[in-house]
């Protein structure tokens, strides 16, 4: 195939994908993902940041919910149209280093991934964070290859993007450095301005936050470094717990033809200069090999080293299509890996009706363990607060819970989108809602308290009240499995929580 040829293919599957991804997030049975309402109820109230990630993530779902509706589909529709940029950046990138053929075979296997997969249909930080790291990178070969100052100006603006969806990204600044320290051919830009100034621009596009963040305690920076500082199993544990499902989020064959092109990428790039694979190598293993590194340290999350993968699908296409393997064992094995990741994607989409065969094949998977129990039950649960609210009164009532999972579906499900609230008595905070004001000047109110089913509230919250009484019991099941359950407390006539009922 011609690369033109190559190029229109691309274009059809992607375009493709972004029409199946547009029709599954209209059709889908599941429900917002607890954190897809939280950053909702974020959008609800637009800032410069949050308590625990920066805003572009609520600035982008504000801007699809203001022009089409409340909706799943528009707190959704950003999770697709950034998967579709980062599908052509990756051609892009890999056409500009290698030529058609390399970005369309990074591009489809980085689709045929899991991660990219769920990246598409959930609309998280992680989506704007992966396209604006590869624009970012994109921009920055541009601008070393042509040597125009417009697009070292573009990379300050897509590095300052990126810092507004999440701080990840500033990891680019390092293997920006490290590469030009390694490339014999680049070297030079390290005595110009305009490496230095593509930072610049990143931290003025940044600058509003970061004010944010002073005048808030900066609760966007303690609350990722708290995060990281988690210790409760041996260092062993916690690294296979990180980077074994490295393998799930990218499938199998995938994740060692990774591997693969790291290892062959950094060999031929730092030992026969081949300045192509050098500035992948270095754009992928600084953030890959620090989230391992702090792996046997600390507790790591799955998708922390997500983005490390963008320029290693590239990296590993080029070294399989260049290397000397024979024409046909370098098709079979890229194959392969489409294939096997496309199953593992298409699992991913169908489990549920997966686990309903196994049931029915004798086969018992517990249905509260499984993933897509996070995803159901959440519109019951809002209807059934509605229905209460009518009952008890809604200008006299407030909703709160101890858990922000529970109030920020409530919020996005219930009839009128309530405003809610969460109990902390820890005197911490804790999530965005901490820092929102709260409910403690709702003497006289009534609330309704949300809890795990069977659990009553604390003490000294119920205390707080005249009358406390159960009035609610929500089942969600699957089948004939229960997998969710709430109690909800209708708790009249609220006198502080200094207060004490007699």
């Amino acid at each position: 195939m011609t690369g033109k040829g190559y190029e229109r293919l691309f274009w059809a599957l992607a375009l493709g994908l972004f029409f199946f991804h547009l029709l599954y997030i209209w059709l889908t049975p599941f429900d917002l993902a607890p954190d897809e309402a939280y950053y909702w109820d974020w959008s609800r109230n637009l800032a410069l940041g949050y308590y625990s990630k920066p805003p572009l993530v609520a600035w982008a779902i504000a801007l699809f919910t203001r022009l089409g509706g409340d909706h799943p589909f528009f707190v959704r529709l950003g999770a697709v149209l950034f998967s579709l940029g980062s599908s052509l950046v990756l051609f892009y990138l890999g056409k500009a280093l290698f030529n058609e053929k390399v970005g369309f075979w990074a591009s489809i296997l980085a689709n045929a991934t899991p991660g990219f997969a769920l990246g598409s249909v959930i609309m998280t930080i992680d989506p704007p964070l992966m396209f604006f790291w590869g624009l970012t990178i994109l921009l920055l070969h541009r601008a070393l290859s042509r040597g125009q100052p417009a697009y070292w100006y573009m990379a300050g603006i897509s590095l300052g993007l990126g810092l507004l969806s999440k701080y990840t990204i500033v990891a680019l600044i390092p293997s920006l450095f490290i590469y030009l320290a390694f490339s014999p051919a680049k070297r030079s830009w390290l005595r110009k301005k305009e490496p230095y100034l593509f930072i610049f621009i990143g931290l003025i596009v940044l600058s509003p936050n970061l004010y944010w963040n002073y005048i808030n305690q900066w609760p966007s920076i303690k609350q990722p470094a708290g995060l990281v500082g988690q210790r409760n199993l041996s260092s062993l544990t916690t690294f296979i717990w990180f980077f074994g499902p490295q393998a799930g989020i990218l499938s199998p064959l995938t994740f060692l033809l990774v591997l693969y092109g790291l290892w062959q990428g950094g060999k031929r790039g730092i030992l026969h200069h081949d300045d192509r694979l050098l500035f992948l190598f270095w754009h992928a293993l600084p953030l890959l090999g620090f989230f391992i590194i702090l792996s046997f340290f600390s507790v790591c999350y799955v998708n922390w080293a997500a983005p490390a993968y963008f320029t290693a699908f590239i990296l590993a296409v080029a070294v399989v299509w260049e290397g000397s393997w024979r024409e046909k064992a370098k098709k079979r094995v890229l194959t392969t890996a489409l294939i096997v990741g496309i199953a593992s994607c298409s699992l991913l989409f169908t489990m549920d009706a997966l686990r309903g065969a196994a049931v029915a094949l004798g086969v018992n998977i517990a249905a509260d363990k499984f993933p897509t129990s996070r995803l159901t039950g959440w519109r019951e649960l809002g209807e059934e607060m509605t229905g209460l609210l009518d009952q008890v009164g809604r200008e006299k009532t407030f909703i709160i819970s101890y858990k922000r999972d529970y109030v920020s579906e409530v919020a996005f499900y219930a009839e009128g989108h309530p405003t809610v609230y969460t109990l902390n008595l820890s005197g911490r905070t804790e999530s965005q809602y901490d820092l929102w004001e709260g409910y403690e000047n709702k003497i006289g109110f009534n609330a309704l308290y949300i809890t795990k089913l069977n659990r009553r509230p604390p003490d000294n919250f119920a205390g707080a009240f005249d009358r406390v009484e159960k009035i609610k019991e929500v089942e969600i099941y699957a089948g004939k499995e229960l997998i969710n359950g709430y109690s909800i407390f209708f708790c009249e006539g609220f006198r502080g929580l200094g207060e004490r009922a007699p």
